[in-house]
């Protein structure tokens, strides 16, 4: 039994992201003569991350691989450790029971990542801690087992909210698992290999997040792949909004609806399903997503954003030192 595709926007029409699919598919292994990588999306919130995972995850089931999706969550400074491995794994275990009572069996450590275990964890008696070597090491060893016989993909989302723990297990997956001959001497995925895929907010990344610096570790790691998932072009927003909408748009109506989005599918969606667009107002969803990147900064920048929403699209430095203060 293969596990479910990834969460995401699975609504949408899948346009313009031909090569962005070959590409993906090919670093991760699932093309012919390809051994599974690793590989590191980002991109800017909304402009379609999720939707391109979840058309991968989707060729990787039919093609026989298994998938398991886990979330980093936005918790603050109290984010919960390993979150996306304790969602996938929880996943699993819906799935096929038994496998994951054999995991735990051999690789006892991997029951502390159970979700049934974490929830019960604060009424348990206290027991040792497990050695974070030994965790890790259980969770290779599973990825591997899940990844026999048939390939695994694991996709770990929004990693730019991931705890400490988690970015440290990435780490020692990444820098332990290696691409391998594939299954009877050919060059293909071999059993008891996965893949990894990390995705990210670039426009998250703000100065000093703790993220940075990791992801110039993993750069350098020879398996490790960095993918930036680019707006997109005129021509594919044109046929999204009019796939989006069956009434047809004025040719003005849906100049000015791109100008807006700037190749980004999910302002696209909100634009047109907000009841105000005609008039220029932003969908309280929208506005609440940009508003979180406002929030980063101090009052002078916020000061002088503001000037710029009031200028336009273009203002010289000097209008802008005058009209901010």
């Amino acid at each position: 039994m293969m596990v479910g595709v990834p969460a995401g926007r699975n609504d949408l029409p899948f346009v313009g992201r031909g090569a962005e699919i070959v590409r993906l598919a090919d670093l991760v292994g699932l093309t012919p003569q390809r051994t599974p990588g690793h590989v590191l999306l980002s991109g800017d919130a909304g402009v379609g991350k999720s939707r391109l995972i979840a058309e991968l995850g989707r060729r990787a089931l039919d093609s026989g691989w298994r998938v398991l999706t886990g979330h980093c969550l936005d918790f603050g400074s109290s984010a919960l450790a390993y979150l996306p491995f304790s969602e996938a794994l929880g996943k699993l275990v819906g799935e096929e029971p038994e496998l994951v009572a054999s995991l735990v069996e051999d690789h006892p450590a991997i029951a502390r990542l159970l979700p049934a275990h974490r929830l019960m964890a604060d009424e348990a008696p206290k027991e040792r801690p497990t050695d974070r070597s030994d965790l890790f090491d259980a969770v290779q060893a599973t990825l591997e087992t899940v990844g026999s016989p048939h390939p695994l993909l694991l996709v770990v989302e929004d990693i730019h909210w991931a705890d400490q723990s988690t970015r440290e297990l990435l780490t020692f997956l990444f820098s332990r698992t290696v691409a391998g001959p594939g299954p009877e001497g050919g060059t293909g995925p071999a059993a008891g290999r996965f893949a990894v895929i990390a995705s990210y907010r670039s426009d998250d990344l703000f100065r000093g997040h703790p993220l940075r610096l990791t992801l110039g570790t993993w750069s350098r790691m020879p398996n490790v792949h960095r993918l930036d998932l680019a707006p997109l072009a005129r021509g594919d927003m044109r046929r999204l909004a009019q796939e989006l909408r069956a009434e047809p748009f004025t040719e003005t109506d849906l100049t000015r609806l791109l100008d807006r989005a700037e190749g980004n599918p999910f302002f696209m969606e909100e634009l047109l399903d907000a009841t105000d667009t005609a008039t220029g107002g932003i969908p309280s969803d929208l506005a609440d997503l940009l508003l979180v990147r406002l929030d980063q900064l101090d009052e002078d920048a916020r000061r002088a954003v503001r000037a710029v929403a009031v200028a336009g699209r273009q203002a010289s430095h000097q209008l802008l030192a005058v009209a901010s203060g």
